[in-house]
């Protein structure tokens, strides 16, 4: 059976013991790492720091930590982020050492006016840099054994499956790969077929975020459980394991209210999926 696994932000504000609690008691198997209110994910030694104690903590409930979460990759087009770039290698190391295996993350690429260039407005210049910072970090990546996870997400470069395809599929190393969020897929680009992205992305699908949303003529509602919403999960399941994917499916909840009831239910709804589909 696919492991499950409760993405930190959904917990965002508590202590991290708290929400490892919650995913021991909701059946989750793992974790990802994040910015809990009680921990520094902002630099190496932030996350050197959280990572210690996490490894602990994480032993004490018998749960894996499957990633952790480390924005952004920042790209120069004439070294200018040179220092970050460092630093993100930095962090590289800190997960082998601790042995966690997906480094998930946004690139970050600046315009001339200061703001992130997103897929609509990005020329081939700017996937030139990106190309250029990857060849530069995926050998970092690859001594270490730590994947590269670039998430699909609104404001970047890479806010639709086309851009992220297109960048992942620049580079031919296990250790880049791409992180489908289904629903920011849809928030960028509402006419996205996700089965299809699912099959276009196929070996390259390195992880998956999980979680619902309503679309809105004006916007988008997501203080919904998985089980509801515009998504069939049922459907996206069934393409992630045609497509061969066998990594985590991390369950993120991103709306208000108390976390605990969104965290039950998507686990318990997911159990059901993969008992269904035999996965």
């Amino acid at each position: 059976m696919a492991q499950l696994c409760l993405v930190g932000y959904t917990y965002r504000g508590y202590a991290m013991r708290y929400a490892l609690e919650r995913a021991k008691a909701w059946g989750y198997d793992g974790i990802e790492l994040r910015n809990f209110g009680d921990i520094d994910l902002t630099g190496p030694a932030g996350v050197a720091a959280a990572l210690a104690r996490a490894k602990e903590m994480a032993e004490a409930f018998s749960l894996a930590i499957y990633s952790l979460f480390y924005a952004p990759l920042p790209v120069s087009r004439a070294h200018e982020r040179a220092d970050e770039e460092r630093a993100f290698a930095q962090v590289l190391g800190v997960l082998a050492e601790y042995q966690v295996p997906i480094l998930h993350t946004h690139l970050s690429l600046r315009g001339p006016d200061g703001g992130e260039v997103t897929a609509a407005a990005a020329r081939e210049e700017d996937y030139v840099a990106v190309r250029r910072t990857l060849e530069r970090i995926l050998p970092v990546a690859e001594a270490h054994r730590v994947r590269i996870a670039i998430e699909t997400h609104m404001g970047t470069i890479h806010d639709t499956a086309a851009s992220q395809l297109a960048i992942v599929s620049a580079h031919d190393s296990d250790y880049l790969t791409a992180s489908l969020d289904f629903a920011n897929m849809l928030i960028a680009r509402r006419e996205e077929v996700l089965t299809e992205a699912i099959r276009a992305f196929g070996s390259r699908i390195g992880y998956v975020h999980i979680k619902n949303l309503k679309l809105l003529p004006g916007g988008y509602d997501w203080n919904l459980p998985v089980r509801w919403g515009d998504i069939n999960y049922y459907l996206l399941l069934k393409a992630l394991k045609e497509a061969g994917y066998r990594g985590p499916l991390a369950v993120e909840y991103c709306g208000t209210g108390d976390p605990d009831v969104f965290a039950a239910d998507d686990a318990a709804y997911l159990r059901e999926l993969m008992r269904r589909l035999e996965w």
